[in-house]
């Protein structure tokens, strides 16, 4: 271990925010994001990188994580303002310490920093932001995420490993560009300063092979760096999030200065990416080159991109547009447009007439640029490198796309007679409903992850009894929200009359948020056995059981059909003398134990477990005292709820209560005739007048955020009675009605169509 961060570490000196930046944060909040970039795209003009921490950002912040964004390499001193809606605050390391209390210790390790050690300097003053932010919210979840690239946060993963870092931080690294892979890309394999390029390098491997979360975009990088040694294993595969592009772009105007290229009469040509080597700038001018002079008359190339200086060897002190003047010829009419924001640059292609988009990089990772052109009626010569390939695919862009021999110049100039012989072409491109659900597909994905590495913690080994630590999320398949709601619930408004029932509890997460609530409430002095705990306590993969403990210390333990009723006992042990197990069927078992209090349930999967619980449940709930949670009334699946919570509507009453997720509760206000509780319900039992209405009265009753999943139900009911052409109309009349990032439940619903029904709610 390092000595400097051992310092840290021994001396447990606290960092926290200057006194001035804490009051502009918050007393609470329930999930931070700290992003940890040199570029975003909206405070500087450029994609790549900058576009994928934006629209991570975006994603981010609609989930209602608070978001803050740490820039690197940047002298902008921000103080934590922000006028960027997705993001909560901003600073950059250039101000550690103007807005960070920082001890003796920290002042001494960055004092010991010489000017080239600057990527350490970096390295730190994120650890000491990342410190800083853990100690203002000291029980919430924080997730951080770092590119691998200069290895930033290569001592905030020192840190975490070395338990610097509370346990309530999950560290992530994502794979971009390392400086291994952009020296072959650029072909250079000599360096000018040997030991800072393979110092840097290391930090770059060690950050993303000890990340608690590692990310590759692309198989094509990730082979790249298998080869430089480094591990990949533990990775996984997640390209990222976009922006879906509207048309036509109402947001963005075009500058005037521009208007005139849009009303060229002539073929517009495109190169669009950083005017660099590496994105094939010398090919591409070589290609130019090799094109008759018949065919160069015909067409208006255009360089949309940064302009930069030029590294190649012979040409230092150059930069990229007088190096376009140099090799062009007079006869060829080309304009350069540069510090074109990303959207910008869309706007300017798309209004262009028919172009052809040139991406002519010798080796990519996964290029936002594809991502973007490949969303535009345009036509696309793209190298046939993985990065590209791979993008593309993606978003399922075939037509109007030729392929060359990356870095072959006479393989390049063949693809652009071919396009500019047919142009103009009438093209096809992704449907918009198709991205959105590509897209949200990989939202969830993430979150997913997220997740499994909360998991993680939450199964450490450090007892839920310690209350020195923060409270922790427990392995299970309900929110933080939702287990703090019960523990807050069991603690603070169960007064002991009748009985707390859990009906399906899989590892104990909601049991265990009884029990602690319950412990710790004062005003009951016999606790003894109060919740009673139901479940078939049998391992069931299509319910989403394998999925949720991949990458924790159960995955591969049980296999469909074993029992896991051990695993429950063994993590509710130490809240036993409180808990009452009922395992089998509920059914079967029913409830003979008197009046009920606080009925949970997380068991209404089918009509058959709805009607029992109805049934048997239902008839001992305490007029003006029970309180009713449904975890699944905001699940896309369990359509039934809605018609039976409508009917019953006089009967339990939503209450208000803080956002928890697919939960909602009720409180029971008058007794349930007893016809209607001995009375067996199908979909059969309810007229289409009614099930509309019972929507509706659904979405009403739902917090705005969760209203999406009510619409992804009502579709799904469409399937459960097999009038596929009405869950068809349904879905289109639910994304026309919501936003990209609303779209979870509704992929959820496609994905269940295609797997159970072979059926396609896009087509």
């Amino acid at each position: 271990m390092n000595k400097l961060l051992s310092r840290i570490n021994c001396s447990n000196f606290e960092v926290s925010f200057k006194q001035r930046v804490k009051d502009k944060f918050p007393s609470a909040v329930a999930r931070i994001a700290l992003l940890v970039t040199t570029e975003y795209e909206g405070i500087f003009r450029n994609g790549g990188i900058g576009t994928y921490y934006r629209t991570l950002s975006e994603k981010l912040a609609a989930e209602d994580f608070y978001v803050v964004l740490l820039l690197c390499q940047s002298q902008v001193k921000f103080g934590g303002e922000s006028t960027i809606p997705a993001l909560k605050h901003i600073f950059s390391t250039s101000e550690c310490m103007d807005v960070l209390e920082l001890q003796p210790t920290h002042l001494a390790i960055l004092s010991q920093l010489q000017d080239g050690e600057w990527v350490d300097y970096e390295s730190y003053c994120a650890l000491f932001f990342a410190q800083a932010i853990a100690t203002t919210f000291p029980n919430t979840y924080i997730y951080i995420e770092f590119p691998e690239m200069l290895g930033l946060g290569y001592r905030t993963v020192q840190a975490k490993r070395s338990r610097v870092l509370g346990e309530n931080y999950v560290v992530a690294v994502t794979l971009h560009s390392g400086q291994e892979w952009l020296q072959e890309a650029h072909a250079r394999y000599t360096h000018s300063h040997p030991d800072w390029f393979w110092q840097t390098s290391h930090y770059e491997q060690y950050s993303f092979e000890q990340a608690d979360l590692a990310f590759f975009l692309s198989h094509f990088l990730k082979e790249k760096v298998e080869k430089y040694g480094w591990k990949t294993s533990h990775a996984k595969h997640l390209p990222y999030c976009f922006s879906v592009i509207e048309q036509p772009l109402k947001t963005i105007t075009l500058r005037k200065d521009l208007q005139w290229l849009v009303d060229e009469d002539k073929i517009p040509l495109i190169f669009f990416g950083r005017l660099e080597e590496r994105k094939g700038l010398f090919t591409f001018l070589e290609a130019i080159g090799l094109l008759e002079s018949n065919v160069v008359e015909k067409v208006h190339i255009i360089f949309v991109g940064k302009n930069i200086e030029l590294q190649a060897e012979g040409l230092q002190g150059l930069d990229s547009q007088q190096y376009i003047k140099q090799k062009l010829s007079s006869n060829c009419c080309y304009s350069i447009v540069t510090d074109l924001f990303s959207q910008e640059a869309i706007q300017l292609v798309n209004l262009l007439r028919c172009a052809i988009v040139c991406l002519t990089s010798s080796q990519e990772n996964f290029p936002h640029t594809a991502l973007e052109m490949g969303q535009l009626p345009v036509s696309l010569i793209v190298a046939d490198t993985g990065g590209f390939r791979e993008t593309l695919n993606l978003i399922g862009r075939t037509d109007g796309v030729r392929w060359f021999i990356p870095e072959n110049v006479r393989s390049l100039a063949q693809a652009m007679i071919q396009a500019i012989s047919a142009y103009p072409e009438k093209l096809g491109v992704p449907m918009r409903e198709f991205l959105l659900f590509v897209n949200e597909c990989l939202l969830n994905q993430r979150f997913e992850y997220m997740n499994q590495a909360f998991y993680q913690i939450a199964t450490s080994p450090v007892s839920y009894l310690d209350k020195s630590e923060p409270r922790r999320w427990i392995l299970g398949m309900i929110s933080m929200e939702e287990q703090l709601f019960l523990e807050n619930y069991a603690q603070n408004e169960y007064s002991g009359r009748g009985e707390i029932v859990e009906l399906g509890c899989w590892f104990g997460s909601s049991t265990i948020s009884l029990a602690m609530g319950l412990e710790a409430n004062c005003c009951i002095n016999n606790k003894k056995q109060h919740i009673h705990a139901y479940d078939i306590f049998i391992w069931c993969s299509q319910a989403g059981m394998q999925q949720s403990v991949n990458d924790t210390l159960l995955e591969g333990k049980y296999k469909d059909g074993d029992s896991f009723l051990d695993e429950y006992l063994e993590r509710i042990n130490p809240w036993s003398h409180l808990i009452h197990v009922h395992p089998g069927d509920l059914a079967e078992i029913g409830w003979q134990q008197g009046e009920i209090e606080c009925l949970f349930i997380d068991a209404m999967k089918s009509w058959k477990l709805t009607n029992s619980i109805i049934k048997n449940f239902f008839p001992y709930l305490i007029p003006e005292v029970s309180l009713v949670i449904h975890q699944d009334f905001a699940h896309y699946y369990t359509s039934w709820i809605h018609l039976i919570m409508y009917r019953l509507r006089e009967y339990l009453v939503p209450i208000e209560h803080s956002f928890i997720y697919s939960s909602r509760a009720f409180r029971y206000v008058k007794p349930i005739s007893h016809d209607f509780l001995q009375n067996s319900y199908s979909f059969d039992s309810f007229s289409e007048t009614e099930i509309e209405a019972a929507f509706n009265y659904s979405l009403e009753i739902t917090p705005k955020k969760m209203q999406p999943n009510i619409l992804a139900a009502k579709v799904m009911y469409f399937i459960h009675i097999k009038n596929f052409e009405g869950a068809k109309l349904e879905f289109q009349k639910s994304i026309v009605q919501l936003d990209s990032f609303e779209w979870l439940e509704l992929a959820d619903v496609q994905i269940n169509a295609k797997m159970y029904h072979s059926l396609d709610l896009l087509s």
